[in-house]
């Protein structure tokens, strides 16, 4: 018989997860908004973001066993099957990424935290149609509650820079990109949910290890990244037309990329570590929590420098409807409505699984 285990205040290695994962996840789009203003990520087109998280997610390899890296190199060898599921996991996660990234580029973190929120919705979405995952009442009424709170979102901003045309058409083409970019991400994590999960589909027999998952995605994408980057500075150089070559300076630039690496790496990390530790419930909620401090602290600290990371009433509405319908939505996904699925139909297994739990796989 199986020992119950502490309450979660009990358990301060999980808690200290939690605060790595939660606090690191709001550090993101901050540490990208002040780089990003103080012209230290050059040229938009560069995506240099994409660049440092892709490494990020390379670097959570060091958490793997030698056995799974064992394991690893002989699916390599032998599995043409699996390679062909890492290559286009790869791509879809790097086209994502870029498109992420891109548009975060122009809309700034306050708008794009809201946009990503809809990540889950995307996700069930894409499992239904092509995994065959059916959805409860709940689960379609929390999509349907989310793409509200999108379209909330969209108007608000638009009627904030309604007296800029300039302005609304680069905010409305960054927050189509992010959308475009969280529907590729949804069908990445749908192919790493078909890759991890194993036969038993709850990851105890999955085939590779999700560290080295990420670790394997993450050279490939940031080796491809890196190409491109060099390419382009080559091309047309670092910073735009009419921007001077030491607008911001080399100390600043590697402190800057450094702190973002560690704080990606870091959110990697904390995520594989507690993949096992925390149900759709729980992770909705983590988001909704970096969501609403992103929110808040890019109004505390950007308002002042764009309109648009300004806090307004129908932006408060917009993360209300967005975070609301993502918890209904983990909440009808929870372990216990799965339990229940079992009990009714003991000859078959329910493939109700939670999308939002591997979310992490692309560290935003």
């Amino acid at each position: 018989m199986k020992s119950a285990l502490p309450p979660f205040y009990r358990q301060p290695l999980f808690l200290l997860k939690i605060f790595l994962y939660v606090g690191t996840g709001i550090l993101q789009p901050i540490i990208t908004d002040h780089l990003r203003m103080t012209q230290c990520l050059g040229r938009k087109a560069l995506l240099v973001p994409t660049l440092i998280k892709t490494t990020g997610m390379t670097l959570v390899g060091i958490l793997s066993t030698s056995a799974d890296r064992s394991a690893l190199r002989r699916m390599l060898k032998n599995d043409g099957e699996f390679r062909r599921s890492l290559l286009i996991a790869a791509f879809v996660d790097l086209v994502s990424g870029m498109m992420l990234t891109g548009g975060m580029l122009l809309t700034g973190g306050a708008i794009f935290v809201v946009l990503y929120n809809s990540t889950p919705a995307w996700t069930a979405i894409i499992s239904k149609y092509f995994l065959g995952r059916s959805l409860t009442v709940k689960q379609t009424a929390g999509v349907i509650i989310v793409c509200i709170g999108l379209i909330v979102n969209i108007f608000g901003t638009t009627q904030q820079l309604s007296h800029s045309k300039a302005a609304v058409m680069e905010v409305s083409m960054g927050s189509a990109i992010v959308l475009l970019g969280c529907i590729f991400h949804a069908g990445f994590l749908v192919l790493s949910d078909r890759s991890l999960r194993g036969k038993s589909n709850d990851g105890a027999t999955a085939p590779i290890a999700p560290s080295l998952w990420s670790s394997c995605l993450g050279s490939m994408e940031a080796t491809t990244m890196a190409i491109y980057i060099a390419t382009s500075i080559e091309a047309r150089g670092f910073q735009p037309e009419g921007i001077a070559p030491d607008t911001c300076t080399f100390p600043s630039f590697s402190k800057g990329v450094g702190l973002m690496l560690l704080v990606d790496s870091l959110h990697s990390a904390a995520f594989f570590l507690m993949l096992r530790q925390i149900g759709a419930i729980g992770s909705a909620l983590l988001k909704g929590i970096q969501s609403v401090a992103v929110v808040l602290l890019s109004a505390a600290f950007f308002c002042s420098q764009e309109e648009t990371q300004c806090l307004t009433t129908v932006k408060c509405m917009s993360v209300c409807l967005v975070l609301g319908g993502t918890v209904l939505y983990a909440a009808a996904s929870s372990p216990s409505d799965n339990d229940q699925d079992g009990k009714r139909d003991s000859g078959v297994r329910k493939n109700i699984h939670p999308p939002d739990k591997l979310e992490g796989f692309l560290v935003v």
